[in-house]
């Protein structure tokens, strides 16, 4: 099919606007962690019946180097990447989180000149400058004053936008070192889940364990709770159900449609883009997500972007291109 890399990309950018959005709105009503574990076992689950049905073999068999190689990835990348990124959906919202995303590229280039020895051109210099100045001139925006961000929340949800750029990026340059020679996108991306989901885990029972050891304003009277209970257990038993009441049926449609768009259907049209267009072609449809998501942000936060913010996304876009097109020039 004519152009079949180009819409592989293209696409690529629109379902993970789609996945944004999906995750953004049940982080805020889950939290954060909640999401993640839940968003991690559903994708592994799924990828775990695909490798089977279409491999024979639930668990791929790509070598014990390449499987260290892509568990790291998605430990850094999936698991404690994108905790930070959930988190910076529930503080800042999906547009500003997005942005500081594209920070993402710029980290993969410079920890692969710094680990590998890969050469940096000045083309790359001059992109990962204009990201930069892109996405600071956004993140300094002081919060409108319609704005239910206030500046201290705004500061932890770029700071955490950027951690979660910072994890993608080494994940990229782990992932990308697995994947050099005949490795499936299926069987890779199965790897780094299964590793995440299992990363997300411990991340959930820690915590689950930090809450349980601040003082708990009990969302249940004491009558709600069985007297033959042991006492270290009503923490538990309390928190269990107040989940049950936020995880409703708005809040599993949109992790399904987030998982759905995102760790599977996005991430399988990002590895076809990778491999029927130059990398830095590919990497720049990729990278549209913060200007794809500019006109839904009326809907998400209520009001129209300022110019300042179109403005910067575009430009931290343009860094993007000149970055990605930068081994190519």
């Amino acid at each position: 099919m004519q152009h079949a890399g180009e819409l592989a990309g293209l696409a690529t950018s629109a379902l993970w606007v789609v996945s944004s959005l999906a995750f953004a709105a049940a982080g805020r009503k889950i939290g954060a962690t909640q999401l993640n574990l839940l968003r991690s076992l559903l994708a592994c689950v799924i990828l775990l019946g695909l490798q089977r049905y279409f491999k024979g073999n639930p668990w791929p068999s790509i070598g014990a180097n390449r499987t260290w190689f892509l568990a790291v990835s998605g430990l850094l990348g999936l698991a404690i990447g994108d905790q930070f990124l959930f988190a910076g959906y529930v503080l800042v919202g999906p547009r500003t989180t997005t942005l500081l995303m594209t920070l993402a590229p710029a980290t993969a280039a410079i920890l692969s000149w710094i680990v590998f020895g890969q050469s940096m051109s000045w083309q790359a210099i001059l992109g990962m400058a204009i990201t930069l100045i892109g996405v600071l001139w956004v993140a300094a925006e002081s919060p409108h004053a319609a704005s239910a961000i206030n500046p201290s929340q705004q500061r932890k949800g770029v700071l955490f936008g950027a951690a979660a750029a910072a994890c993608q990026g080494i994940g990229m340059v782990l992932a990308s070192n697995a994947l050099r020679g005949d490795v499936d996108a299926m069987s890779a991306q199965t790897v780094r889940m299964s590793a995440g989901a299992a990363g997300i885990i411990v991340i959930a029972l820690v915590v689950s364990r930090m809450r349980q050891s601040k003082p708990i304003v009990p969302a249940l009277t004491p009558s709600d709770l069985s007297s033959q209970l042991p006492t270290n257990l009503q923490p538990a038993i309390i928190a269990l159900q107040s989940n049950r009441r936020l995880i409703n049926q708005p809040v599993i449609v949109a992790i399904i449609i987030g998982t759905l768009t995102g760790p599977i259907l996005g991430v399988w049209c990002s590895l076809s883009a990778l491999q029927k267009l130059d990398v830095g072609i590919a990497t720049t449809l990729m990278s549209l997500v913060p200007v794809m998501i500019l006109p839904f942000s009326k809907w998400i936060e209520g009001r129209w972007p300022t110019p300042r913010a179109i403005l910067g996304a575009i430009i931290a876009v343009v860094g993007v291109v000149i970055l990605a097109t930068a081994a190519h020039a």
